[in-house]
């Protein structure tokens, strides 16, 4: 790593969504987004109460599997719809009353993947499964997109994608993985650089394992970003410290977007340790998954969400040893 000691520590949460694809823009002929007066209030009690578990970061899904946002014609992407710069303005501006900073991952890899009829369809699930369709979604909504919010003093970064691996064949031996790896990594470098040009805030990427993070090296990402959880690395049989430690020199900072609350599967697991062990590690930050409650059938359920007082405790523990330094 090449932070120096003395390197801020960014802590952050994921808020991943209120509801899944609805937060920004309209989805499928349905309104829910956060300008909206329900969901701000919503919003805004929630970030008041991230603020005072002293995380400064806010890691939260944008377009997610694509269903909303913006509009399209024949597969294609045309531009953002009449909501989508409302509803982003809504919750930057929400974010910088609460002293926070938002992470915008734009892609979740449920777009990127095929699921052949075993995922609720809709009109634009197919749209980044082919390069003209991936192009015109860059140009005609992201860079828009880049250019309304260029420099924006409550953007953290804007996020690539979210764990893209788990749609590339190369990385997931899975059905639903199709996309070639060369295919999505000239896209991501081709959305740096348009964040570069016309963005004016650090870019990063998603990757779902540490052991991953290197395959994105070379692409001009600002800071790297992967993450971790407990009971995806049973076989390599390194916990966080271990993996950290064998991880090569890397030429940018490295945030860990995603750390779980809990680990069900292994009880030895510890929050409060593993934001140490990030820490010690000198990494850029870290984000716990996850802040809002997800749902009794989610894949994530196990893992539950964070409790407020351990983050406010753990955060009042590091700001103190800092003072005694």
């Amino acid at each position: 790593m090449l932070q120096e000691e003395n390197t801020p520590f960014f802590l952050g949460v994921n808020f991943p969504w209120l509801n899944y694809g609805h937060d920004f823009g309209c989805t499928q002929g349905v309104y829910e987004g956060i300008s909206l007066a329900p969901a701000r209030e919503s919003v805004e009690r929630e970030f008041a109460q991230i603020r005072d578990t002293g995380a400064t970061i806010v890691r939260w899904f944008l377009f997610g599997d694509g269903r909303g946002g913006f509009l399209a014609e024949n597969g294609i992407a045309r531009k953002p719809d009449d909501y989508l710069f409302k509803d982003l303005a809504a919750a930057l501006q929400l974010a910088n009353d609460c002293g926070l900073r938002v992470c915008f991952s734009l892609i979740d890899y449920l777009w990127l993947q095929e699921h052949g009829g075993k995922r609720p369809a809709h009109g634009h699930q197919h749209i980044l499964h082919f390069a003209a369709g991936r192009e015109a979604f860059l140009q005609n909504v992201l860079i828009p997109l880049f250019e309304e919010f260029c420099g924006h003093p409550a953007l953290f970064a804007w996020e690539i994608a979210n764990e893209p691996e788990w749609a590339i064949r190369e990385f997931h031996n899975a059905r639903q993985a199709k996309l070639h790896f060369a295919d999505f990594r000239a896209y991501a470098e081709e959305i740096v650089r348009a964040v570069h040009e016309y963005g004016s805030v650090p870019v990063t990427l998603g990757s779902a394992r540490l052991m991953w993070a290197r395959a994105w090296t070379e692409l001009g990402l600002d800071f790297y970003q992967a993450h971790y959880y407990p009971g995806a690395e049973k076989k390599t049989r390194q916990d966080l410290g271990r993996q950290l430690q064998a991880l090569p020199p890397l030429d940018r900072p490295l945030w860990l977007g995603e750390l779980p609350a809990r680990d069900p599967s292994n009880p030895d697991y510890s929050l409060p340790r593993a934001l140490e062990i990030c820490r010690a590690a000198s990494l850029l930050g870290a984000a716990v998954w996850r802040w809002t409650k997800p749902a009794p059938d989610a894949s994530d359920a196990a893992i539950g969400r964070i409790e407020p007082g351990e983050l406010r405790g753990w955060n009042q523990t590091e700001q103190n040893r800092v003072q005694n330094a």
